[in-house]
């Protein structure tokens, strides 16, 4: 019997229609484990860096954790891996919700889709039935549409849906896979993928079981675990944006300015006060970190996180009203709502300085703290539209294209669009800039989010509690506050290092980081992942031997990517933070000389030579002996060349 996994995984060719029910590789499910780990081994196996990601030889890999299906707490993620539109890297979305508890239900680890449909389909999974189905019905509509139609069709309303809308349908390079409720696969263009491959939609219900190795063992810590929650769910019930000194600062306009969000926490309290209806959470979570919003134009909207405010920081509006409209009509056309509000900024900005002219925008006259125009370019870029054409290959093509001395006003991180928060703090500047799917928010942790700044008998009772993430020797580094020039490296890079691996550790099991490591007070230890992993499938692994194929699934994904060109150069912030500070007193800008030793001291801890290559050692340390031969193959190491890049 399998244990943990369900041994299978299904796979659709879309240019023959042939379906597959595939046995699963139990010794690559024990060498990745599951999730990120496994889908990132496939497409190293069978997408070629060659191959261009519009291609129909580009795969779609949709992954389940290993521990999603069962009643892990915050046990569900779903992970997509695949080559990016827009950055041409290999790329890892992820998301909550239910869809991917339900593709275990159904009998499948993974959903693996190849080549191309000729007109628009949409996948059916009902257990071992699964069928392509026609959509030309649907193809035009939008997300929630989507949805609604397809229930009604197939007659269940306990179906898991993921579907694109028109922005996917176009190929908006920023599009965006909807989930609903708040969840959806959204950084780099996936949605456009799916769209190319003429998918509208995919369906999932399932009845079966996943069978638990040790379910004795598994359920009293996952009792534990839900009882340890108590105290993060009173945190995150009572968290204020007006008490989280950081957090309340945004990059306002195309970067134009860094400054505080003015009375972020009044009306942020006000809005929920006034338009919240209830809380609500992802499947098998209780902490509710979601809001069911009634929206000022009687719709309902489901919001958390940076999807409140991405709209306001970059169109100059704190009006939250604003906000949820230009998310709600983000979600219908299926679009990554933090890209898609760098991109009006980029825009506008543009316009004020004379490179896009009223010739270029059809007559449209482009201003910052205009809601309506928002609102307008929005849908334009969704319906690559007049401007929308030329914004709707993100901000790094986009200038391209214009030329004019666009490019300085780009701004991006390995060309995708990055967050509205100042990366000027040292933590968040290198978890940024090292990151290869530029995802902070899916990679940082709560410690040097918020500790290092808090008083010394919080920090002492923080260190001492049943919460403490870290490993025992790096209790040390939360007494002094970070140098806000970055030059205390030695803490922050193993801080960032350790982050990487135990985040990863979640993306294989499927567990939710607020779970793990983003707030404070995560309930999750290395210990107790390791330990549910082990109980789920009946693998023998302690918390080194986890972490090790953490680190191996990350570095997997390096790998790729530095067949792909990345180096060193493209592991760092735009330049204008290192022209510019964030809002004082926070923090001045970057210094080039020390953001170069923290990365030097940052690839020597990943076992990276200076250039960002992993090394042939730690290749061979972490079992990725046929990584190393390819790099060499490829002349990526061991080339002479390269050699004054070495350590």
């Amino acid at each position: 019997m399998i244990y943990g996994w369900t041994g299978s995984n299904l796979e659709i060719d879309l240019s023959t229609g042939n379906i597959e029910k595939e046995e699963a590789d139990t010794k690559l499910n024990e060498a990745y484990i599951g999730g990120r780990g496994v889908g990132t081994k496939i497409l190293w196996d069978r997408v070629p860096p060659e191959v261009n990601p519009f291609s129909p030889d580009n795969l779609l890999i949709f992954v389940a954790g290993v521990l999603n299906g069962t009643i892990a707490p915050g046990a569900n993620r779903t992970g997509l891996i695949t080559r990016s539109p827009q950055t041409n890297l290999l790329t890892y979305s992820n998301m909550g919700g239910f869809w991917a508890p339900e593709l275990k239900h159904a009998g499948y680890d993974n959903l693996i889709i190849s080549g191309k449909s000729q007109g628009p389909v949409y996948i059916w999974i009902n257990n071992d039935k699964v069928e392509i189905r026609d959509a030309c019905h649907i193809w035009g509509k939008d997300t929630a549409e989507t949805r609604s139609i397809i229930r009604e069709e197939l007659k269940n309303n306990k179906i898991q849906i993921l579907c694109i809308g028109q922005a996917g349908e176009n190929k908006v390079c920023s599009a965006s896979i909807e989930h609903g409720a708040g969840a959806s696969l959204s950084r780099a263009g996936v949605g456009a993928l799916m769209g190319d491959k003429n998918v509208k939609a995919i369906a999932v219900y399932g009845t079966k079981d996943v069978n638990i190795a040790q379910p004795l063992e598994f359920y009293e810590l996952c009792q534990k675990l839900n009882k340890k929650a108590e105290r993060l769910r009173e945190f995150v019930d009572n968290w204020s944006y007006e008490r989280d000194g950081l957090l309340g600062k945004a990059v306002y306009g195309n970067l134009n300015e860094f400054r505080p969000m003015e009375n972020i926490g009044g009306w942020h309290d006000a809005f929920l006060r006034d338009y919240r209806r209830r809380q609500i959470s992802c499947s098998n979570c209780s902490l509710r970190c979601k809001h069911t919003i009634r929206t000022p134009d009687d719709e309902y909207s489901f919001i958390k996180c940076v999807s409140w405010y991405c709209f306001i920081a970059c169109c100059k509006i704190q009006d939250l009203s604003f906000a949820i409209k230009c998310y709600t009509l983000c979600e219908k056309y299926g679009f990554d709502t933090l890209s898609c509000a760098h991109l009006i900024a980029f825009a506008i900005d543009l316009y004020e300085k004379g490179i896009l002219t009223k010739k270029d925008t059809e007559g449209i006259h482009l201003e910052y703290g205009n809601a309506d125009l928002a609102l307008l370019l929005i849908e334009k870029i969704a319906k690559r539209e007049g401007i929308g054409e030329i914004l709707a290959d993100g901000v790094y093509e986009a200038a391209r294209k214009i030329g004019k001395g666009a490019e300085a006003y780009a701004y991006h991180v390995k060309k995708l669009e990055i967050p509205i928060y100042p990366l000027h703090h040292p933590y968040m500047n290198l978890t940024q800039s090292t990151s290869d799917r530029v995802d902070m928010l899916k990679s940082i942790s709560a410690i040097p989010q918020h500790y290092v700044q808090k008083s010394e008998e919080i920090k002492k009772e923080y260190i001492e509690s049943e919460y403490w993430p870290y490993p025992e020797e790096f209790k040390e580094y939360i007494w002094d506050n970070f140098d806000p020039t970055g030059a205390d490296y030695d803490r922050i890079t193993k801080m960032v290092s350790f982050d990487v691996d135990s985040n990863a550790l979640s993306d294989l099991t499927g567990v939710c980081i607020f779970w793990t490591g983003f707030w404070p007070f995560n309930p999750y230890l290395i210990a107790d992942h390791v330990r549910l992993i082990s109980y789920a499938t009946g693998m023998s692994l302690d918390e080194e031997e986890g972490m090790k194929i953490a680190k191996k699934a990350s570095i997997l994904v390096r790998a790729y990517n530095v067949i792909l060109g990345i180096r060193k150069k493209d592991d760092a912030p735009p330049e204008r933070f290192f022209q510019e500070p964030s809002t004082p007193p926070l923090f001045p800008a970057v210094d080039r000389k020390i953001f170069n030793k923290t990365i030097d001291a940052y690839y020597k801890l990943r076992g990276y030579e200076k250039n960002g290559i992993p090394t042939k050692k730690a290749l061979d340390e972490l079992d990725l002996g046929y990584v190393k031969e390819a790099l060499v193959q490829r002349g990526i190491l061991g080339n002479e060349k390269d050699k004054k890049n070495r350590d």
